[in-house]
């Protein structure tokens, strides 16, 4: 369940869907009765406000705001950081860019799996556009209902490309599998290989 409003920006109020929110609120409820809330905002005056926290039957987990540095200020007045948080999203998670940056170099050295698969991108994709969904009609939504517009049960159907203007015609899907062929860039390695086959032959046998 998700709702949105626009406090903070009025030149967005006129934009369509959720791009009209700069505030919004958003509850998922699970199957076994585990619900999580997500509270967002598109403006912080302390900082890049970014804060989780997992509360369970044995105790929490959290994580805070990235600070400069670890310096801290002790008065009569005020208890707390020197500095306020990075205000910028690349300082906020510039570790976590290196990180998945090395994981996706060794999982193309090692030809192995990568730690976020497709899969993850679906599910936040599914995620995302059920809160839509739910803000724009006022009700719960299933993300049930939303798998179907964004999966593709097979590779020749799949209205979410299909109907997309913004797909040249050859990433589009054809009417017969065996036509996909005819839509996919011949191979650039083997490519590569076969003119320096041909350039060495040339070289030796003129």
């Amino acid at each position: 369940l998700a709702v949105g409003s626009c406090h903070i920006d009025k030149s967005i109020e006129d934009l369509p869907g959720s791009e009209a929110f700069d505030t919004a609120s958003c509850i998922v409820r699970y199957p076994n009765g585990v619900s999580a809330m997500v509270d967002v905002c598109r403006q912080s005056s302390y900082g890049y406000d970014q804060r989780a926290e997992v509360l369970g039957t044995s105790g929490m987990i959290a994580t805070d705001n990235v600070y400069p540095n670890t310096a801290k200020i002790y008065k009569n007045d005020y208890t707390g950081n020197a500095d306020m948080p990075f205000d910028f999203f690349l300082s906020r998670y510039f570790e976590a860019y290196v990180t998945e940056t090395e994981a996706f170099c060794e999982s193309l050295v090692n030809d192995s799996a990568v730690p976020c698969t497709g899969i993850d991108g679906l599910v936040a994709l599914v995620m995302s556009l059920a809160a839509d969904k739910s803000a724009a009609e006022g009700r719960w939504v299933k993300f049930s209902e939303i798998i179907e517009q964004v999966y593709c049960a097979n590779p020749t159907e799949c209205s979410l490309i299909a109907n997309d203007a913004m797909f040249p015609e050859g990433f589009k899907p054809v009417g017969d599998i065996n036509n996909l062929d005819k839509i996919v860039l011949p191979d650039v390695d083997q490519k590569k290989e076969e003119s320096f086959g041909d350039k060495l032959k040339s070289m030796i046998w003129g």
